[in-house]
């Protein structure tokens, strides 16, 4: 017979341990390794001028179920990180699998927002603008292994 102790301490529920990351490392940390990553895979759309609608505006982005809010802006033909108390222009909110799934073209953005699994708040022709900006990103624009990890992350978080 097994017989159980009680733990020293309440274990964490599945969800919360998603969170941790966001909670542990530094803001700017991750908000930089974002930005680092965007710059590098949009490369293309930025040389081109195709985001200059995001120059002195901020996008936040809050991917709610691993608590990450970032906050995003074009200065100099970059995307920087904008300070976490900044106000922002238009917020697109969801989990982390609807953003993966927006990476991976798996479903388009107007899926997404009409089935509101994707939230949509503040200026709504920035929204748009950014909506139009992911319908032209081409398909293959992950590299070969950020795409396998990627579809990795949206199976397990299915």
């Amino acid at each position: 017979m097994i017989t159980r102790l009680p733990l020293p301490f309440t274990p964490p529920r599945p969800g919360t341990l998603l969170t941790l990351p966001g909670k542990l490392l530094p803001r700017r940390l991750h908000a930089q390794g974002l930005t680092i990553i965007l710059n590098r895979l949009l490369s293309e759309p930025l040389a081109n001028g195709e985001l200059g609608f995001l120059q002195d505006r901020i996008l936040q982005i809050e991917v709610m179920d691993l608590a990450l809010d970032y906050r995003l802006t074009l200065r100099d033909g970059k995307l920087t990180a904008a300070p976490v108390q900044s106000t922002a222009d238009v917020r697109f909110g969801g989990k982390a699998r609807e953003f993966l799934l927006l990476a991976l073209n798996e479903e388009d953005p107007d899926t997404l927002f009409f089935q509101r699994r994707l939230q949509l708040e503040g200026d709504t022709e920035l929204g748009l603008e950014i909506k139009n900006l992911l319908y032209s990103l081409d398909e293959n624009l992950l590299p070969d292994p950020l795409h396998r990890l990627a579809s990795r992350l949206s199976a397990m978080l299915q």
